[in-house]
């Protein structure tokens, strides 16, 4: 019998967008001596030019796999808990007369190939509320987890970018955090999530090494903190 690793508390987030992927360590720090509740310990982003993603599928799996295999043994993170994010699916917003609906309410076909899920937003001006509702092809599930297995990753969550980004705005707010303002400031964007969180905010939420650009990389750092949140 050969002993089994354990698992170390510690969280990597993998962003996966036609042109970008990104890994992302984050840690939570001691909020006596830090400046913010969570902290980066490392963070690369690799531009895909060669079609190792298109339309989200991994064409070129032996070079994805390389990235993902030596940020982890650079790190020394073999054993961590990976999430794994997907930007570019197939998403909306839908509006219904109640808060609590049945998935029938969506008017959505349910069709095997297809696996979809929806997130309650806010309640609009009109009494109406908005919903966020996604839907990605089992097949491109499969290839993500074959992908996991292939790289020896723990995956204990994929999701995808919209839902990570909303995950960081409410994370921002903490206990302060109310619906009604996220409808407020949705409606103000155009119900872009990524346009809610700025620099500032960011930077109220994570220590960020001085050496990375902020300003460029905003919304890949917003997203890896969301997906950290996730995992509680």
């Amino acid at each position: 019998m050969w002993p089994i690793p354990s698992l170390e508390h510690e969280v990597v987030s993998i962003s996966f967008s036609p042109e970008n992927m990104t890994c992302c360590w984050i840690q939570k720090t001691n909020m006596a001596i830090a400046r913010a509740p969570l902290l980066m310990k490392a963070y690369k982003r690799y531009s895909l030019h060669n079609l190792e993603l298109h339309k989200l599928i991994p064409f070129n799996p032996t070079r994805i796999k390389k990235y993902i295999s030596s940020f982890l043994y650079e790190h020394n993170l073999q054993n961590a808990f990976i999430t794994f994010c997907l930007d570019g699916i197939a998403e909306k917003c839908v509006v219904l007369p109640t808060s609590t609906p049945h998935r029938a309410d969506f008017d959505i076909k349910n069709v095997s190939s297809m696996q979809w899920e929806y997130r309650y937003l806010y309640p609009n001006h009109d009494g109406q509320h908005v919903f966020y509702v996604y839907a990605v092809p089992r097949s491109l599930i499969l290839q993500y987890k074959l992908l996991a297995i292939a790289a020896q990753c723990n995956l204990v969550t994929m999701t995808t970018q919209t839902v990570a980004l909303l995950d960081a705005y409410k994370h921002i707010f903490g206990t302060a955090f109310r619906k009604s303002q996220l409808a407020v400031d949705m409606m103000r964007h155009d119900n872009v999530i990524a346009d809610l969180i700025s620099v500032d905010a960011i930077r109220r939420m994570i220590v960020v090494p001085s050496h990375i650009n902020l300003n460029e990389e905003k919304n890949f750092i917003a997203t890896a903190c969301g997906l950290f949140d996730l995992q509680g």
